[in-house]
């Protein structure tokens, strides 16, 4: 898990995590805003002190007598008392008379807990304070206090005395209260961090690919070029034939299309390794990724170029082919594999492409394609062609493709935008390198249109250089 946070822990995830689920993070918040609000108005309270000050005196005799001059030596020994009379207030025989001079069903432990004392700093006065939910008792409290404190410090301390300087009035207003509206406060700050790591920890646990600098921070394989996600005619309600994909490429595909794959097919024609035949096994880690189509339109781009292309259907589980070209052909790879058939049957796209179908699912196809026959056929089919495709199924669901690992010239990985999760993709390589296998590159499939890392932006690319949105063949 950890491995996964630190190659997904890039800042502008992290912005987009958290400006993905900002409206979460802020509901979370006020809901727990409304909870805590809400506790704290039904659990307020309000706690009231009364404060009764003291002036301590070095000698006893001078509480009564008003005719002596205390001297400044005398202030100081008083001073030096205080500290010893404020631990008598809370000693436990004081406050057992405590108890009982106020009549109070209180324990020793809660007078400890509500009594509390200060000293005024150069002076001989020290102040007592009581705090209680009720004024009375606290100003009950603190009386009692002065009532008692003057006696039994002369008694227990047998050193100087004190004497009462202004007895406690009754407090009229709340010493400390339940302040609502700063609990919900607190709250919503609580939900809304809570929220926060909740959805930036989700966040940074998913794999799913959503940026081209994710595939290129991740792995040293280059990407090869870029598919754009375009919206099909049929997604905007215009009604095709049955035979009709709008996503093959042909003659009137848009410019992004095309250049997309001549992009892809000039960076393929330098990973031949000077074969005169290569053969390139298309593959994905998961279905749904785009291989068919993208091996589909590899070889019409090759043909444009006036060369012999072959394409095979190497997915015997679920022809992608068939689908792409929204046609059942029942004959084909399977079929002359098991030697049900003498002969393979070719289907002719155009002048320079032929198409070798899948045929009919058969039990075995892992054993079929790891035959014999089957590489003895692609030695057979390179004298004939320039180059071969093959679609196999995604190598992170079956291992098909690895039965051909050493007949292929490379492997091309397609990754689509927002999902093919990047840990899959890592275990494909780790599958195909060790076999001795060759992967030439990614195809980033599926990317925005206006994105910023789509190099042919069309908002952008069309207005600085001029290019139309319509390529043709014949132009």
């Amino acid at each position: 898990m950890f491995k996964i946070i630190v190659a997904n822990f890039h800042l502008e995830k992290i912005l987009w995590i958290i400006k993905k689920n900002l409206t979460y993070m802020v509901f979370c918040g006020l809901v727990a805003a409304l909870l805590f609000g809400g506790y704290a108005y039904a659990t307020r309270s309000s706690v009231y002190q009364a404060k009764i000050s003291f002036y301590a005196y070095s000698d006893p005799d001078y509480a009564s007598d008003t005719s002596v001059n205390i001297t400044y030596s005398e202030v100081n020994q008083a001073k030096n008392l205080i500290s010893s009379y404020t631990q008598i207030l809370k000693s436990n025989t004081f406050l057992e008379a405590l108890k009982e001079e106020t009549g109070l069903n209180y324990s020793t432990s809660t007078f400890k807990n509500i009594i509390s004392t200060s000293a005024v700093e150069d002076t001989a006065v020290f102040y007592v304070y009581v705090v209680d939910s009720n004024p009375l008792n606290a100003q009950k409290i603190a009386n009692a206090i002065g009532e008692l404190a003057p006696d039994m410090i002369v008694t227990l301390v047998k050193a100087g005395g004190v004497q009462v300087l202004d007895s406690a009035e009754l407090p009229t207003s709340p010493y400390q209260q339940t302040n609502v509206p700063f609990t919900a406060i607190l709250g919503f700050f609580f939900g809304a961090i809570l929220a926060f790591i909740f959805f930036i920890l989700k966040g940074l646990l998913n794999t799913t690919i959503r940026k081209k600098y994710e595939i290129e921070d991740m792995f040293t394989i280059p990407i090869l070029g870029d598919v754009p996600e375009i919206e099909t005619e049929e997604a905007k309600g215009v009604i095709k034939n049955s035979s009709y994909n709008p996503k093959v490429l042909n003659e009137d595909s848009t410019f992004t299309i095309t250049e997309a794959y001549n992009s892809i097919r000039t960076k393929l024609l330098y990973t031949a390794k000077d074969q005169k035949c290569p053969i390139y096994g298309i593959t994905s880690a998961d279905s749904g990724e785009g291989k068919s189509l993208n091996s589909m339109n590899l070889a019409i781009s090759y043909s444009f170029l006036g060369k012999k292309v072959l394409l095979i259907d190497g997915d015997l589980r679920k022809s992608g082919i068939s689908r792409v070209l929204k046609t059942t052909s029942r004959q084909g790879l399977s079929q002359y594999l098991a030697g049900i058939n003498k002969d393979y049957e070719l289907f002719n796209y155009n002048n320079n492409l032929d198409i070798l179908f899948a045929g009919e699912i058969p039990p075995n196809p892992m054993e079929l394609l790891s035959s014999e026959k089957c590489k003895n056929l692609l030695e057979s089919l390179k004298e004939t062609y320039d180059v071969i495709f093959i679609d196999f199924p995604p190598v992170g669901e079956v291992a098909d493709a690895l039965a051909l690992a050493d007949s292929v010239t490379s492997f091309v990985l397609v990754v689509r935008e927002n999902h093919t999760k990047f840990d899959k993709e890592e275990n494909v390589i780790r599958t195909i390198e060790p076999l001795g296998a060759d992967i030439c590159g990614f195809i980033y499939n599926g990317i925005a249109v206006n994105s910023r890392e789509y190099k042919y932006n069309t908002k952008k690319y069309g207005k600085e250089y001029g290019y139309g949105l319509k390529y043709s063949a014949s132009k």
